[in-house]
């Protein structure tokens, strides 16, 4: 079962509607996790065993954490839960991976061996599911939170459906208090969850999807039947998918989950406002990118040690955050690309940090927008590589992009064969970083306040939020009846 797809839209009352009307916490937390279980299922019932094999192992490895007095006892359980947890992740997500490497060596040293013919179907949600796994045992290590002594209540951790399939990654530290007792739903987070669903829907159903049919997937599959500026208009579109599909996905998962009364965390901050490579992992896919942080770059040490420790640091967790998105060489080198690339920024800023005249001239308006124009050039380099239907055709889209022609250069030339809704939907997608970026503006050069008894005035009060919601409810039914449906999953779901 997807999110927005049909069988969701009828899962998803029906869920809500006996989950608010059982009374007590341990019953409503059952059925919910009975009723995730079997979202899971809906996909393949035979990898249930796998969520639940490891939810025993994790719920297990917790207490046992929790209850044991010498250290030696303690990290030998944390091991135990991550080896099981990577070692599942590692045995679906890699094993085809590394045979077809192994079987392209032999083949090319003239070994003739037969190509394979089996194949593994990765479980819904595995890579989530995995380091929230590892993250909880971890975490009661450290001694940052208490072991779960319910099952139950370990086991809706972890597969709370809305976020099972592609996040956010959440962490028992945000999740698990929101359980103490059962989240009352108040009128605004109806209305609130609301809005994020509608704004999910259509961030992927008229905006990802449409942008997919009309330009990125023609153009990346044939680019040498285009021009140069065509290849542009794709790559930019191909950002703009691939940030309101996993947004969308997203809004729709943190919509859903207030309608039972539970925050989850954002996984977005405006990425495509970022003005380095530094800042924009600070923005984009927040749950992967902190996780990284605290649970793989401070404990390799982070950089408390020498530069080329730190470096090195750097590079395996963005080799690993490659590899984490797609068991492929692209993904690899992807992984490098970016450690380079946050290597460089590193040492850069470490170089011009402190001078008084550096800091000044970073600050600003020219060099902001230089920068920026930068960060995005690096980061559209990026997306091709993870869209590219082959390295050549990746390596021609990448040269056509960085070729201008003085005599190309005229408006005409520019938008010459792009499907005239392409520009519309890209401008749509990217709305939400155009009002940043004016209320950025707004902060420095702050407007007149609205005159007191002006309806637009902040005392006024907010919109009714019956009201709200009402037109929310509305859109999506709207949205889900006239719209063009799903017409592929979301990205991130096959990571």
């Amino acid at each position: 079962m997807m999110l927005a797809s049909k069988a969701f839209f009828v899962f998803l009352p029906l869920v809500l509607l006996v989950y608010h009307c059982l009374g007590q916490r341990e019953h409503k937390f059952r059925f919910l996790t009975v009723a995730s279980w079997v979202f899971y299922a809906w996909a393949g019932p035979q990898y249930l065993l796998v969520l639940g094999g490891l939810t025993v192992i994790d719920y297990l490895a917790g207490l046992r954490i929790e209850a044991a007095t010498e250290d030696r006892r303690r990290r030998r359980w944390v091991a135990i839960s991550v080896v099981a947890n990577l070692g599942i992740l590692a045995g679906f997500k890699y094993t085809v991976f590394v045979y077809d490497t192994g079987l392209a060596l032999l083949q090319w040293g003239g070994y003739e061996v037969p190509d394979r013919t089996w194949r593994i179907l990765l479980p819904l949600g595995i890579s989530f599911h995995t380091f929230q796994g590892i993250s909880y045992t971890v975490d009661v290590y450290r001694r940052k939170i208490a072991a779960v002594r319910s099952f139950w209540d370990y086991a809706l951790f972890v597969t709370f459906f809305p976020q099972l399939a592609a996040g956010p990654i959440i962490r028992a530290t945000e999740f698990l208090p929101q359980m103490r007792t059962p989240p009352r739903v108040s009128a605004a987070q109806v209305s609130d969850g609301l809005w994020l669903f509608v704004a999910g829907l259509f961030k992927k159903l008229f905006i990802a999807d449409q942008l997919d049919l009309l330009i990125v997937s023609p153009v990346f599959a044939h680019p040498e039947l285009v021009d140069a500026a065509l290849i542009r208009w794709a790559i930019l579109a191909w950002a703009v998918q691939i940030y309101c599909d996993f947004s969308g996905y997203t809004d729709i998962a943190l919509g859903t989950g207030k309608f039972f009364g539970f925050e989850l965390p954002p996984n977005f901050r405006l990425p495509y406002l970022a003005t380095s490579i530094t800042d924009f992992w600070r923005r984009w896919h927040l749950s992967l990118s902190t996780w990284l942080r605290d649970y793989l770059y401070f404990p390799l040490g982070g950089s408390q040690g020498s530069p080329l420790r730190t470096y090195c640091n750097l590079m395996l967790v963005f080799v690993l955050c490659g590899l984490w998105h797609g068991a492929e060489w692209r993904w690899f080198v992807y992984g490098v690309y970016n450690g380079i690339l946050m290597g460089l920024h590193r040492a850069y800023d470490r170089s011009l940090a402190g001078k008084p005249w550096c800091d000044h001239l970073r600050a600003s308006p020219i060099w902001v927008g230089v920068a920026w124009l930068a960060t995005m050039t690096q980061l559209l380099l990026g997306l091709v590589l993870i869209r590219m239907e082959s390295w050549a055709n990746g390596w021609f889209m990448i040269q056509q992009a960085l070729s201008f022609s003085p005599g190309r250069l005229s408006a005409e030339a520019i938008v010459s064969g792009v499907p005239v809704a392409v520009p519309l939907l890209m401008l749509l997608g990217l709305l939400g970083h155009l009002r940043g970026a004016a209320e950025s503006l707004v902060d420095r050069f702050p407007l007149p306040m609205p005159a007191p008894g002006s309806i637009f005035h902040p005392a006024a009060g907010p919109v009714p939020e019956l009201l709200r919601g009402f037109v929310a409810a509305t859109a999506v039914v709207l949205l889900v009846t006239l719209g063009p449906g799903v017409t592929q999953a979301f990205i991130y779901i096959q990571f």
